[in-house]
């Protein structure tokens, strides 16, 4: 069993913002036959454009992190426009049952890759602008020494 690699904090703000991700647009829009398929197609579409992205971005993990969102971004839009499913719906949904995964794995870094991880046993990272922050601020706590706790 390998370590956790985000502490309590973190794991709360991936389930809460995770929780929201999936409700509020399904709470809006609905969720419709259409969305399932595509749901189940985003973690593969996810870790075909983290490779892509990260051997041209290499570690540049910030950058690399929005480069990723704004493609998945642009996919879920693309299955919107050309199919009857809801682009947000599986933007959303897929962002929020990542953080969910990321939640109960432990798993640092950008969600999105938490399916890919999970699927191909990898550990494969890079940075997120929301969690990141939090995590590492986090740590910084963990480090105190014992006598602070």
């Amino acid at each position: 069993m390998r370590d956790r690699e985000i502490g309590p904090i973190g794991t709360l703000a991936r389930i809460v913002a995770g929780a929201a991700a999936i409700t509020l647009p399904i709470a809006l829009e609905g969720i419709g036959w259409w969305d399932v398929p595509a749901l189940a197609v985003a973690p593969l579409v996810a870790a075909g454009l983290a490779m892509l992205i990260t051997s041209v971005l290499g570690s540049v993990h910030g950058l690399a992190g929005c480069a990723l969102i704004a493609a998945l971004f642009a996919a879920a839009f693309a299955v919107g426009e050309a199919t009857p499913a809801h682009g947000d719906v599986v933007f959303w949904g897929f962002f929020g049952a990542s953080m969910l995964l990321a939640a109960v794995r432990g798993d640092g870094g950008c969600e999105v890759l938490a399916f890919p991880n999970a699927i191909t046993g990898r550990e494969d990272q890079i940075g997120c602008i929301l969690f990141s922050p939090i995590d590492a601020a986090e740590a910084r706590l963990d480090r105190r020494p014992e006598a602070c706790r």
